[in-house]
């Protein structure tokens, strides 16, 4: 006997339940992300405050230390070169994120510490020498030294005088004795640090100790000294920069290398000793030059006008989308407040706990992930949009489309996440920054894929976007079914109207033109490089500063266009203010002093200023030696990291490696055009470069995820390169409405935008347009080339002939799909074959992948979709 069926109302009831329990979950993660969003508007209200700015968005303090040698000594170029190392990364452990560290003349280094006006701090933590040693009490040669340290002479307690001329201790104490160097036999020096902490100094003290691990030589010699001096209580001295820190008394043997340093200090002030002990000592000593306030590189007004330029190119794509996508298009602009929101709210946490400052690396991190954000977005609506062609209903649809869209995004995401997580932790200044913003805007685009756009889209499809589909705009797509789904013919004359490819374009079959240009181009390229060289600019090799002073009311903007007129129209300007002096900090890529103050002259003359109103000093690059490599190093390992998780993934390293290749086509571009034109290249330029690469990956990825996907069918009845140009056009459309929502705003801000930010935005331009066409037209072809050599894929190409074949409405016709590789027809009529179909009815058309032809040789109705299977992402 059968079991009794369930009566239909049961049925209908179990469906019912199941069907609300979703819709409960779905509005539960949109009031979790509604709380979210309001949390988040809380915490960057109102961004100027709440997010650090950087060096060249805010302005910020500006330092020169001068190098003292030993005896009145030269100081080396490679002592010079240490000490700026040193000094960069004390200003980095301080949370001075985008800070500018350069050498100056030849015996001065300049820091520009963004939003940092309290100089005497700055100097405690990045001017200290940080020689740290260790001795022992009765190695002093000074008998009088030696008394005073035995008997806490190195400590001062600090008084206050009332006006009556009565002193009274405040509790706080000074360190005050110096010795001289050589006096004394250190045991351990800082060298022999191996980690540095801070913690209270005892658990009922107010005070804070930094305590020390020593390496194994380091704990060595301390276990022999402290051994040596337990048994009389012998103390052992520790000096900091020639000061008396403590003198402890050696109760025991501290065989494993740990040791305190205690001295009455704060909680900052430890913080401040751990930060100096850890980046290590200076070879040099320095001292306190000059400081001075100095206003934005960007200038203001040219970051205002790049941000209204930007604002008005972010609406004329939402107007896009809203045109391209109609009601789908508000979902995708609610999905970008949703993005926008979640970040800003992330960089104003960070900001808060000093761990963010926001730079034009950081901008075009943020430029990146909006893309990504929005790319995320219009792949979902398409893949949407396409299920519902291939005959699924609005509901299946707005699951299985919007689960294959997010998959495949959440893909491309974390190919350019490994990417980003290796400059941040490799790279070092503004490169550090973009990869920290492209991080964060990766995780905020995730997050507000899962959280928002999938369950607004599944909330809204049974009811409001099924009920509605011309306002929604996927009528077109229900208007296909027949077509795609059932294989209706289209009558002759007419045409099938909707916003998708219905004959794909012959891409893959112009490879050897794509490529041959494309191997010409860069050729060229070398050449015009090699003849004519990239023009790096001041922050790479240095140049000369001029300082003008007292300059009255001119402006930034005037400044620009007068250095400009004087033949430098690169100068990077900066206003400054010393001793409520109002003045400008110019520096220009011209290594001759003579020629500066040339300019510097041209440029006086134009306001009346007087030429003992400035002075020209030759200056380092920016990126220094160390930070170059370490970029460089960064790119190098991120390119090796792609390739590897591509190959991991996808199991094929040949994608990995074809899209690094195209990769490195986009960058030669890009520094050919620079060449070409003779732009400089500059920090801007380089951000603009990292933000192409993450375009060019994006896009990359997406294209051969669906490569992977269509070629995982069991009988595939056509050659790899007639399906990876199928998989190409499936995805044109989401690649040409991304590239236009990139480039609408950054053309804007090329044509509209301040002189500071048009380098940026011209290497943008020309790296959104290369990145596109190179996942195309370099990245595709290079791969189904290489992948048609394998055996399985030649024997395809044997099968149906080297021929790029053009699918018709997602169906490949049979007549042509089954050439042989004598040039036989294996087949007969011109049936459409569906992609990854197993066979063919006789004549008939075949139903989409996955799905079986009827017995009685129609077309399944659309009604039953129970079956339908569509590949690809």
């Amino acid at each position: 006997m059968k079991p009794a069926s369930k009566p239909a109302s049961t049925k209908s009831s179990t469906r019912r339940k199941t069907s609300q329990h979703v819709n409960r979950r779905n509005v539960w993660l949109i009031v979790a992300t509604a709380l979210l969003v309001l949390g988040s508007v809380f915490m960057f209200t109102p961004p100027q405050e709440k997010i650090n700015q950087g060096l060249d968005i805010q302005g910020g303090l500006s330092v020169v230390l001068t190098a003292k040698g030993d005896d009145g000594a030269t100081v080396s170029a490679e002592d010079m070169e240490k000490s700026r190392a040193v000094i960069e990364s004390r200003v980095n452990s301080l949370g001075a994120s985008e800070a500018t560290v350069a050498l100056q003349g030849s015996d001065q280094i300049l820091v520009q510490i963004p939003g940092l006006s309290d100089t005497e701090d700055a100097l405690a933590t990045i001017g200290k020498t940080g020689k740290l040693e260790f001795a022992r009490l009765d190695s002093f040669t000074d008998e009088t030294v030696k008394n005073k340290i035995d008997t806490g002479g190195y400590i001062q307690q600090q008084s206050v005088t009332d006006s009556l001329g009565n002193q009274f201790p405040t509790g706080e104490e000074e360190l005050t004795l110096h010795v001289d160097e050589g006096t004394y036999t250190p045991i351990v020096t800082g060298d022999d640090i191996e980690r540095v902490t801070v913690g209270q100094a005892s658990e009922a003290a107010t005070d804070y100790a930094v305590n020390l691990k020593l390496n194994s030589e380091g704990a060595a010699a301390f276990a022999q000294a402290t051994k040596d001096l337990a048994p009389t209580n012998g103390k052992i001295v520790i000096i900091l920069d020639g000061v008396v820190q403590s003198a402890p008394a050696v109760q025991g043997e501290i065989p494993n290398g740990d040791v305190s340093i205690t001295g009455g200090y704060t909680l900052d002030e430890a913080k401040a000793l751990q930060t100096v002990l850890e980046s290590g000592s200076l070879p040099v000593s320095f001292e306190f030059a000059q400081s001075q306030t100095v206003g934005p590189t960007l200038g203001q007004d040219a970051l205002a006008s790049g941000v209204v330029v930007a604002g008005i190119g972010l609406a004329l794509v939402m107007l896009y989308l809203l045109l391209f996508y109609h009601g789908l298009g508000l979902i995708t602009a609610a999905a970008m407040a949703v993005f926008a929101a979640l970040y800003l709210g992330i960089l104003a946490t960070l900001s808060h706990f000093g761990l963010f400052s926001l730079s034009l690396a950081g901008i075009a991190g943020i430029v990146l992930t909006i893309g990504m954000a929005a790319d995320s977005s219009i792949l979902t609506l398409e893949r949407f949009r396409e299920e519902i062609r291939m005959g699924r209903s609005v509901r299946a649809a707005s699951i299985t489309g919007v689960r294959h869209g997010i998959l495949t995004s959440i893909d491309a995401d974390l190919v350019t996440l490994v990417s980003a997580l290796t400059l941040f932790f490799l790279a070092s200044a503004s490169v550090k920054g973009f990869g920290l913003t492209l991080a964060l805007g990766i995780l905020c685009d995730i997050v507000m894929m899962l959280l928002f756009k999938a369950p607004i889209i599944r909330l809204l499809a049974p009811r409001a976007i099924a009920k509605h589909p011309g306002f929604w705009g996927i009528k077109d797509s229900q208007e296909a079914v027949p077509y795609y789904e059932e294989g209706k013919e289209v009558e002759a004359g007419k045409k099938l109207r909707g916003r998708f490819i219905k004959r794909d374009f012959d891409i893959l079959g112009l490879r050897k033109y794509f490529l041959t240009a494309a191997a010409v181009v860069v050729v060229a390229i070398a050449v015009i490089v090699g003849v004519r060289g990239i023009n790096f600019g001041i922050e790479f090799v240095g140049g000369t500063s001029i300082a003008f002073h007292n300059t009255g009311d001119v402006t930034i903007e005037q400044v620009r266009d007068a250095f400009a007129d004087a033949g430098e129209p690169d100068a990077v300007i900066q206003t400054t203010t010393s001793d409520g002096e109002e003045g400008f900090l110019a520096r220009t890529a011209s290594t001759s002093a003579e020629d500066a103050t040339a300019v510097a002259n041209d440029v006086a003359d134009t306001f009346g200023w007087g030429t003992d109103g400035f002075e020209v000093t030759t200056i380092g690059p920016d990126w220094g030696t160390s930070v170059v490599k370490s970029s460089i190093l960064a790119f190098l390992v991120s390119l090796a990291l792609i390739i590897a998780y591509i190959s991991i993934r996808f199991r094929d390293y040949k994608m990995g490696v074809t899209a690094v290749v195209a990769l490195l086509h986009d960058l030669v571009i890009v520094f050919g055009v620079y060449a070409l034109l003779g732009h400089e290249v500059t920090p801007n330029t380089i951000a603009a470069l990292l933000t192409i690469l993450g375009y060019s990956l994006y896009d990359t990825v997406v294209v051969f995820h669906r490569i992977n996907e269509n070629m995982k069918a069991e009988n595939v009845k056509c050659t790899f390169m007639t399906m990876a140009n199928h998989s190409v056009n499936e995805v044109l459309i989401r690649s040409l409405n991304t590239s236009i929502t990139s480039l609408i705003p950054v053309v804007a801000m090329l044509l509209f935008g301040g002189e500071t930010l048009k380098d940026f935005a011209l290497a943008m331009t020309i790296g959104l347009i290369t990145g596109c066409y190179s996942s195309i037209a370099i990245a595709t072809p290079l791969y189904a080339i290489w992948k048609t050599r394998e055996d399985k894929f030649a024997k395809l190409s044997k099968k149906y002939g080297p021929e790029v074949q053009r699918f018709f409405l997602n169906k490949l016709p049979a007549g042509k799909a089954a050439v042989a590789g004598a040039g036989n027809v294996a087949s007969v009529g011109e049936a459409p074959v569906a992609v990854g179909d197993a066979a063919v009815a006789s004549g008939k058309p075949a139903t989409s992948s996955g799905a079986t032809a009827s017995k009685a040789g129609k077309a399944p109705s659309s009604k039953k979709k129970t079956n339908h299977k569509k590949k690809g992402h």
